[in-house]
């Protein structure tokens, strides 16, 4: 298996996939299908926090919410679809205070009962899993994430499909 590349810097990630080097570009979501990669530019991306009173019964939240455009690369089960996906991920934390928020600050949110805290909009619903964010960059109120995922095939919701995963690389910008 190999590690996605970035373009800019030739450095390699954390998250790895089934295809040939993906040169992963700032601004689009990657959705690594069972038949290929698919691309979604990114229309909005905004973070914001709920705050909790600092007990595990009412945790801080960071909000990440991303909508995209029409894909590009889309495999012909896909393609007459016309799709705008939207992706939001919900990360909780006793206390996510903004000064942390700085990079090399991750949080996980395995999501593994398939609750709402990861949710991807294709044609329907759908949960996400194993999401993962990384801070790489913050300037001002702006931050660039590294957010990755996985979920059940956008057009197979029978499990007869692997996963399919989600990468992106995009600057946030606080709501």
């Amino acid at each position: 298996m190999d590690k996605l590349k970035s373009k800019k810097k030739g450095k390699e990630f954390d998250f790895v996939c089934s295809e040939e080097n993906i040169v992963v570009e700032e601004n689009i979501l990657y959705m690594v299908r069972f038949c290929g990669i698919e691309q979604y530019p990114v229309k909005t991306a905004e973070w914001y926090i709920i705050d909790g009173d600092g007990t595990e019964d009412d945790p801080a939240m960071l909000c990440l919410d991303t909508a995209f455009g029409i894909g590009n690369g889309l495999h012909e089960d896909t393609a007459e679809l016309n799709v705008e996906p939207m992706w939001k991920i919900l990360f909780y934390s006793v206390e996510i205070p903004i000064t942390a928020l700085q990079p090399g600050f991750c949080l996980e949110q395995p999501n593994f009962e398939k609750d709402v805290y990861g949710d991807l909009y294709y044609a329907e619903h759908q949960p996400t899993t194993r999401n993962r964010m990384e801070i790489l960059q913050a300037e001002g109120t702006r931050l660039k994430i590294r957010l990755t995922g996985t979920t059940e095939d956008v057009n197979f919701y029978d499990g007869s499909k692997p996963q399919s995963t989600l990468q992106l690389v995009a600057w946030f910008d606080r709501k």
